[in-house]
């Protein structure tokens, strides 16, 4: 579901900018290739943020996929853990969550495990781009794209 909404969206983008700029084929492979990682990362990098966002610090006002019910990574890892201890908080993120049940369920949601492992997930997927990206020439613009994964995973924290 990332890869074919952000992902893809990025890895085109990607893509073009290669091509107008007339890289090679294989370059023109290897960055349309980051760009489907990066803009899976971003696209994570945001399902966390609407969970651990301090809107003064991210302008992200945190809960808005919840209250709207949009399925986020960290709520299907939630879901698919199927934890006994978690039944509550699973029935509460199989809609969308009420406002006043909202502080609780980021409470909830900002000390569960699933955050820890979404975060994984997200810092494995950089690290992915950035060795799709090892064998460009060094310099500025290879920089450049390192730096992109770097911010996205620490934008998400």
């Amino acid at each position: 579901m990332v890869s074919d909404k952000t992902g893809s969206l990025i890895a085109t983008s990607a893509r073009f900018g290669a091509l107008l700029s007339g890289a090679k084929p294989e370059i023109v492979e290897i960055l349309t290739k980051f760009g489907e990682k990066i803009g899976i990362a971003f696209q994570i990098a945001d399902d966390l943020l609407d969970v651990t966002s301090d809107s003064t610090a991210s302008g992200k006002t945190p809960g808005t996929d919840l209250k709207e019910g949009i399925p986020t990574l960290v709520t299907l890892y939630v879901m698919a853990a199927n934890a006994p201890e978690d039944k509550e908080l699973i029935a509460k993120l199989s809609r969308p969550v009420a406002e006043n049940e909202l502080k609780t369920v980021i409470t909830q949601l900002r000390s569960h495990k699933a955050l820890e492992d979404v975060h994984e997930y997200l810092t494995n997927i950089a690290k992915e781009a950035n060795e799709l990206i090892s064998g460009l020439p060094d310099g500025a613009a290879k920089e450049a794209l390192k730096n992109v994964a770097h911010v996205l995973v620490n934008r998400s924290t």
